[in-house]
């Protein structure tokens, strides 16, 4: 068929051979003249995109070239902090540095160094278009952030500047200056200022103190691996700190071990022996606890302090503290053993290990804190639950509904209430339902009592009969009183409220707490700054006048304090919070114990239990006496009840307050 056609056209397979090639020919020209075209097109937006770049990049580097370069020599001395007694706790606007030398850095830790954070650093002006393009690969393959974009050099200019936010405008502003750092400091000098700078976590600023603080080491003495999980964590120091998380720590070593093998600094052999075992830190926790608790309060003071002095340089400052530095840690070392005790002795419960803790000690009349705790361990979370964390008060709260209750004058320490089931679905307690059960601070037993006074459901912190109470007088009522008594955060408008079902923080409670002991007053707004001074220049005192406003009476103060024996625990329905408070006529103190997940502490884990022993110990170490009503009491032996016969005589409300509570505590009642 092909030889009839060829024929027939009168062709000869040559001639159609030549055509062929020629139409090959022709397609080949049209693709390679298509070729051209786009080749120069991307070479125009090529050279278009340089000349606006450049004309960018000209504009940030002359803009930038005004910026006073010294200041990447300058480490600022800040503001010193000192304790009550005067002692030494550290300074804030500055951190506490070991610094180093040139001299100082071994070979395997810039090997490590460069492979964690900028390979090309010896070679780059400042900045790494290549380093760059390699990261934002490498972060899109592994579908997370694996490489920083930034050169040392940048991350040096954005620490000394200040330099903050993610918008191209501060990315360009931080090249022009890391262009600028460049020309006027060697690669080694801005080594040594990057190393002395940076924070690796934990309280550690700079390279020297963080190889003293991980591994009880000079940084000249550091092996590989510990090198390696050092510049692991530069990326996220708070999160990736190895007393924070070994295995986040490990990690992040790892991989700096895998990059080192890629840039040609550690062979595949040395890496699988450094991988296998793990890497040893110095973790003294008795020590750990001790020293988070000196950079806790620092963190806390700069914060503070900036709310007092806004803008105001810290340059030379002095600021004196009202807490006792030692009380501090000795506070914190409390909660950390009685934590573990509870781990020890219930190994069994889910979750035991995760349990937190949180201390105030406010003094009544100044609102000056003696101490404050926010954690367990400050290396191990850096959390201030003392302040920034809200949970509910549950039972802890009782005290201020029968405050708001009696003054009404509805109601007295000798008015009959009914302690009966109750529908849980008046109150919502955390979304039960069925009858409210009679869960309380110390009341594992589910005993209904039909008829009671006030007084005997207060000092048993009986639900039913204080939720019956509070929807009698309103939430409202009680709402005015807790912000009177200085609980900021608003109350939630169910009424589960009244039984302690909305959030709070535990120095807001401390505060509220001060009412009872004050006479009705609350403690002036609460801190840590006695006082600061530049030179013969009082900045601040906390003795200048500040007036609050009274919350309940004298005659109600008095009340309650004497019911609740100076002492009230705090329990939630669902046993996730324990909470104790107390008070003497100087001090008023509030501890809390939880988990940050919400989740239940163990099944019925009361207040008394959780929390009291730990204000025992904070107690006994700071010889600090309970208040007169108390006494005798301590947080596992709440105070006696009064008998039933005696607490539901009908009196008017002097008499009652006679027959119930006996000694007037402040000779404020006009009792005979």
């Amino acid at each position: 068929m092909e030889e009839k056609a060829t024929e027939s056209k009168g062709e000869s397979p040559e001639e159609i051979t030549g055509k062929t090639s020629k139409k090959r020919s022709g397609a080949s020209r049209f693709f390679l003249g298509l070729l051209k075209v786009c080749c120069f097109l991307v070479l125009y937006l090529v050279v278009g995109a340089a000349a606006v770049g450049g004309g960018v990049g000209w504009h940030y580097l002359d803009a930038n070239n005004d910026y006073d370069l010294s200041k990447v020599e300058e480490l600022a001395a800040g503001a010193e902090v000192v304790d009550a007694h005067g002692r030494h706790i550290g300074r804030i606007g500055a951190t506490d540095r070991k610094l180093i030398k040139r001299e100082d850095i071994p070979p395997v830790f810039i090997d490590a160094l460069l492979a964690a954070e900028d390979q090309r650093f010896f070679f780059h002006p400042g900045f790494d278009p290549a380093g760059t393009m390699r990261a934002a690969i490498a972060n899109y393959r592994a579908e997370s952030i694996q490489e920083g974009g930034s050169t040392l050099t940048q991350q040096l200019a954005r620490d000394v500047y200040g330099l903050e936010g993610r918008h191209i405008e501060r990315k360009l502003n931080e090249i022009a200056l890391a262009f600028w750092i460049e020309r006027e400091y060697s690669k080694d000098e801005i080594l040594v200022h990057y190393l002395n700078r940076i924070y690796f976590g934990s309280g550690f600023y700079g390279v020297g103190a963080a190889a003293k603080g991980y591994f009880d080491k000079a940084l000249s003495d550091l092996t590989v691996d510990e090198s390696a999980m050092l510049c692991g964590l530069i990326r996220s120091p708070s999160r990736f700190s190895p007393f924070v998380s070994q295995k986040l720590a490990t990690a992040n070593r790892n991989q700096t071990l895998q990059r080192m093998v890629s840039i040609g600094r550690l062979s595949r052999e040395e890496m699988d022996l450094l991988i296998a075992q793990p890497t040893a830190v110095a973790n003294n926790r008795d020590q750990r606890i001790f020293r988070g608790q000196a950079s806790f309060l620092l963190k806390r003071m700069e914060k503070e302090t900036r709310e007092l002095i806004g803008d105001r340089s810290l340059e030379g400052l002095t600021i004196h503290s009202s807490v006792d530095l030692e009380f501090q840690q000795a506070a914190a070392f409390e909660i950390d053993r009685h934590l573990k005790n509870l781990h020890r002795e219930k190994p069994d419960v889910d979750g035991i290990e995760e349990l937190e803790g949180a201390a105030v000690v406010v003094h009544n009349k100044t609102g000056r804190l003696l101490l404050t705790v926010g954690s367990r361990d400050f290396h191990g979370s850096e959390y201030d639950r003392s302040r920034e964390m809200k949970r509910p008060s549950g039972s802890a709260f009782i005290p201020f509904v029968y405050a708001a209750a009696f003054e009404s004058g509805s109601y007295d320490p000798s008015s009959i209430l009914t302690d009966a089931p109750f529908d849980n679905r008046e109150m919502g307690l955390g979304g039960m339902s069925g009858v409210l059960g009679e869960w309380s601070t110390e009341n594992p037993e589910n005993r209904w009592e039909g008829p009671i006074t006030a007084a005997r459901a207060l000092q048993l912190s009986k639900n039913s009969p204080t939720a019956r109470l509070g929807l009698e007088i309103g939430l409202k009522r009680v709402s005015d009183l807790i912000a009177k008594a200085g609980i900021q955060t608003p109350v939630r408008e169910l009424s589960g409220s009244l039984l302690g079902a909305s959030e709070m923080s535990l120095s807001e409670l401390v505060r509220a707490y001060t009412i009872f002991p004050n006479r009705g007053v609350p403690a002036p707004r609460i801190g840590l700054i006695e006082s600061i001074s530049f030179g013969e220049e009082t900045v601040f005192s906390s003795g200048w006048k500040v007036e609050t406003e009274r919350a309940i009476s004298e005659e109600t103060a008095a009340l309650i304090s004497s019911l609740i024996g100076n002492e009230q625990s705090g329990t939630t329905p669902a046993f996730t919070d324990g909470w104790h408070f107390g008070f003497n006529e100087e001090y008023t103190w509030g501890v809390w114990v939880g988990k940050d997940t919400f989740e239940t502490i163990y099944p019925l884990a009361f207040g008394g239990e959780t929390a009291g022993p730990i204000v025992d110990a904070l107690l006994e170490s700071a010889s600090l006496e309970r208040g007169q009503a108390g006494e005798q009491v301590t947080a596992s032996n709440p105070a006696p009840v009064a008998s039933e016969p005696e607490m539901k005589r009908k009196a008017s409300v002097q008499p009652a307050t006679t027959a119930l509570i006996g000694a007037d505590p402040y000779g404020t009642l006009g009792l005979k």
